[in-house]
């Protein structure tokens, strides 16, 4: 787990996901060669005409990281950046640097032979750019809402040569999250309760409405508080959150979860909250709200269950 602050500066930046001698692909069931040469397009548009089967990718971005690993593309992945932590296998590649362009090192990318490159486009374009200047295949995939998350999976499984996979595992989460919107499609308005997303306790940082914790919020039955706010991530005072009086409030989980609840129903004012009343400052995983790959849709689970907890055991 990353510490607090990098936590936080990651956040912001994804939303707003060696010298020596090159490591050898880990072993791993083959995927089908079938349908290759192939042309591909990333999610900005970009077109690119793969040879063959990609059997050496470099991540430069804890969500694509994701998933290439959930479409079955593992042991493609030869190197990826210092923040991919999920799966635990993908900590085993080798590291081509932190998520920034200026922390990225081409060298290393170049010195690990890729016959595929995948990065973000938004934040990781300079990189993108010297990469493809350098003569190597770069597709780029950014996504804002939960709709975009599926459809690059899908693309991202073509390029890779799984988009059998892919197919299955975008249907699937479409699946998981109809069931979520079904479940609280009914609710009034009175039955949603308001909530703080909390990403920073110091300072304080919320997430507003176009942001993927803001929107899962809200598909997950809740109202965010601070749902009329045109910034993503504003920085908000004691005395609004107060004002606001949330029913609800949603940390990010990171270092001792249990001291920084302590922490916080203790501040200044909030023993007039609801949610301290009612014992519901809760602690939520923050790569399941931010990183835009397939675990945001466990994200969507897991936050309705928080808000709405169901009346007993039953299918997800």
């Amino acid at each position: 787990m990353i510490g607090r602050t990098s936590g936080v500066t990651l956040l912001l930046l994804a939303l707003a996901g060696c010298g020596g001698r090159p490591a050898e692909p880990p072993a791993g069931p083959p995927a089908p060669e079938g349908g290759f040469p192939r042309t591909v397009t990333d999610s900005g548009g970009y077109s690119l005409t793969l040879p063959a089967r990609p059997v050496r990718v470099v991540s430069t971005a804890p969500t694509n990281t994701e998933c290439l690993f959930a479409v079955g593309a593992g042991a493609q992945v030869v190197g990826v950046t210092t923040y991919c932590n999920f799966p635990a296998e993908a900590s085993s590649r080798e590291k081509v640097g932190g998520f920034s362009p200026k922390s990225i090192s081409t060298e290393r990318i170049v010195g690990l032979k890729p016959d595929l490159v995948v990065t973000t486009g938004r934040l990781q374009q300079p990189v993108a750019d010297e990469l493809r200047r350098l003569g190597l295949p770069v597709l780029s995939y950014d996504a804002q809402t939960l709709d975009e998350v599926t459809q690059n999976i899908r693309l991202i499984g073509r390029a890779v040569g799984r988009e059998a996979e892919a197919d299955a595992l975008a249907a699937d989460l479409d699946r998981r999250r109809g069931r979520v919107r079904g479940r609280v499609a009914a609710l009034p308005p009175e039955a949603r309760p308001t909530v703080l997303l909390l990403l920073s306790d110091d300072p304080l940082l919320t997430a507003g409405p176009k942001t993927f914790p803001g929107q899962l919020l809200e598909e997950a039955g809740g109202r965010n508080v601070f749902g009329e706010v045109g910034q993503q991530f504003p920085r908000v005072s004691e005395e609004e959150v107060v004002s606001r009086n949330p029913a609800v409030a949603l940390f990010w989980e990171w270092g001792d979860s249990a001291a920084r609840r302590e922490r916080l129903v203790k501040r200044p004012g909030w023993e007039r909250l609801d949610a301290v009343r009612a014992g519901r400052v809760l602690g939520v995983n923050d790569d399941l709200l931010s990183r835009a790959g397939p675990r945001l849709f466990d994200g969507l689970e897991r936050v309705a269950d928080l808000l709405h907890p169901p009346a007993g055991p039953g299918p997800r």
